[in-house]
């Protein structure tokens, strides 16, 4: 999926703004450098209670990684499932805001896939610094 879509479904969702920021693969398409399957959210507590409240199911992918699922959104109420464990308010403030929508650095996207290591997160993180070392300081 394209930004463009990630901004779309989001800012569909109406929910209050800074409660989440788009994170997984969602900035790299931002970047144009791929495009997202689904879409990765990181999510304040209240969003997360609210999404629980409204029938999101929840989905076991590990032992630490149990987020709420709808459609194409995956909702995290934190990111400790690998050795980066960024805090919500650390990944907004340092969030690219695109049409009202916090989008994660490419440098705290990297850092994850970097932690996570999977054969996908290695060519992600080609991409990003690919991208990166183009763009400058």
């Amino acid at each position: 999926m394209k930004w463009r879509d990630v901004v779309a479904k989001v800012n569909a969702m109406d929910w209050p703004a800074n409660s989440c920021v788009v994170f997984g693969s969602c900035p790299m398409a931002l970047a144009g450098l791929r495009e997202s399957r689904d879409i990765d959210l990181f999510v304040s507590p209240e969003l997360y209670d609210k999404l629980k409240k409204d029938g999101w199911e929840t989905v076991i992918k590990g032992p630490k990684d149990k987020p709420l699922v709808h459609d194409v959104f995956e909702a995290h109420r934190d990111w400790e499932f690998s050795s980066y464990a960024p805090k919500f308010e650390e990944l907004l403030e340092r969030a690219t805001v695109v049409d009202g929508i916090p989008f994660a650095s490419l440098t705290d996207v990297r850092k994850w896939k970097a932690a996570s290591g999977r054969p996908k997160d290695i060519a992600d993180i080609k991409l990003i610094d690919n991208y990166l070392s183009k763009a400058g300081p």
